[in-house]
């Protein structure tokens, strides 16, 4: 009896020791992974449409592991080209070409994420870690001024009615200088009601005397939010009578860090964009979120922050 209860014991233990040696293994090192971008650096201009990047990873011959990519968060992630010199499965070097297959560069920030993934022997599990830049699409490859669109204020014109505008010299990343918002919109914003920074409620800006053409709606997934967690940004123009979402609108989001750098900007025609992003793990304060859609000479933007701790 004792025998039929020692061995099934003894079993378990075994299995338990061995998942125990193999995450202590994962947590000390031993199966460390590692993955970047290379080409081309980061905040760096490249032109609009087709792109090749490349990278360095740490997949070597006894490793089991793949990389991919992606644009903005758009999924599923692709599979990217191995290019080391230990055959077509050695992924310690790696490229992957963006084209209309999958998504080509815009004009304005494009986030590229590169990800590794590796089963650790024999059977797993799966480790993965990410990488990503910000590059900047433009038409004209030799411009190199840079623009900020600035939040609502009282007494402000809408975020781009009177032209580009010029950058703060904080301002880490280039923004493309065309201007695409509606040059008949001059509308004083109203700010009156808007909260502290550090306060956790979205601050709504709403242009109202245009908000009865274009119905904003904009919203964070996380409020507050954890450094070094990925949020997601939904903004949705529709038709303030029927509800409907309006298609041909162009819309663009511009996410600030408390320092009123911009982090991320985007652009989107088809009525909706839900871009989702990482946040940095070293900054924590009051983010911005500037919304804007622009149809047929109309203009109406929103505001909001969020909070990361």
């Amino acid at each position: 009896m004792y025998m039929n209860f020692e061995r099934p014991l003894l079993f378990g233990l075994s299995g338990t020791l061995v998942l125990l040696i193999m995450f202590i293994s994962i947590e000390h090192g031993v199966y460390a992974i590692s993955i970047s971008i290379e080409s081309p650096l980061s905040n760096q201009q490249v032109p609009v449409g087709e792109l090749k990047i490349s990278g360095t990873s740490s997949d070597n011959s006894s490793a089991q592991c793949q990389v991919y990519v992606d644009w903005n968060n758009l999924k599923p992630y692709q599979l990217a080209t191995p290019t080391g010199s230990n055959g077509s499965s050695d992924f310690s070097t790696w490229s992957f070409t963006y084209t209309s297959k999958y998504h080509l560069i815009q004009t304005g920030l494009n986030d590229l994420t590169s990800k590794i993934t590796c089963l650790v022997p024999p059977t797993g599990p799966a480790v993965t870690k990410w990488f990503s830049i910000n590059v900047t699409g433009s038409s004209s490859p030799n411009q190199t001024s840079n623009v900020q669109l600035p939040l609502p204020t009282a007494n402000n014109k809408g975020p781009s009615s009177e032209g580009p505008q010029t950058s703060s010299p904080q301002s880490e990343t280039p923004i493309d200088t065309t201007n695409t918002s509606s040059p008949q919109s001059e509308t004083p914003i109203d700010t009156t009601n808007t909260s502290s920074p550090q306060s956790e409620t979205p601050i709504d800006t709403t242009d109202t005397l245009n908000s009865d053409k274009i119905a904003l709606d904009l919203s964070v997934e996380h409020n507050p939010i954890s450094a070094g967690d990925r949020q997601t940004v939904s903004l949705t123009a529709s038709d303030p009578v029927s509800g409907n979402t309006l298609d041909r609108v162009f819309l663009r989001l511009t996410i600030k860090d408390p320092s009123g750098n911009i982090v991320k900007d985007y652009t989107d025609n088809d009525g909706k964009l839900e871009p989702s992003f990482r946040i940095d793990e070293d900054v924590t304060g009051a983010f911005s979120v500037l919304a804007s859609a622009s149809q047929a000479g109309i203009e109406t933007t929103k505001s909001m922050t969020f909070v990361v701790q």
